[in-house]
């Protein structure tokens, strides 16, 4: 199996990612925005797939999203997704080039019209139990 460390800006916390992502995404969700101040890029992972290696970190919810950060830099490493066995990992501190979102989800949200080959979900896929409509730009 294979895993990936990734650590944070300050690299003080690091955490091994088991595998690869079941999928990953671009979030523009008002919950995301108001955190990171952008949009945020997921790598989604089983739970049990993240494994804390080392660090001190602290765990803040600005709305839904319980987010995990380290406690010296303040670089967001991982966010739970609520009521669900996933972690939705952040896309940034994956290795390069292994950050590939495959649609962008809550584009209701977005702060402005995006320009990518990418699906711009309205809210979410049906499959995350959302609506599953496109964006009209």
């Amino acid at each position: 199996m294979i895993i990936t460390p990734i650590r944070c800006e300050c690299g003080t916390v690091e955490v091994h990612l088991a595998g690869t992502p079941i999928l990953q995404y671009v979030c523009h969700c008002d919950d995301c925005q108001a955190v990171h101040g952008a949009a945020y890029p997921v790598a989604l992972f089983l739970a049990s797939a993240v494994v804390f290696k080392q660090g001190k970190t602290s765990t803040v919810t600005r709305k839904t999203s319980p987010r995990t950060k380290c406690s010296c830099c303040g670089t967001y490493v991982f966010s739970e997704v609520p009521g669900q066995p996933f972690y939705g990992v952040n896309g940034h501190l994956l290795p390069a080039g292994q950050l590939k979102p495959e649609f962008h989800v809550q584009c209701q949200y977005a702060t402005s019209r995006i320009e990518d080959h990418l699906p711009h979900y309205r809210d979410t896929p049906v499959s995350f139990r959302g609506s599953g409509e496109l964006m009209s730009w």
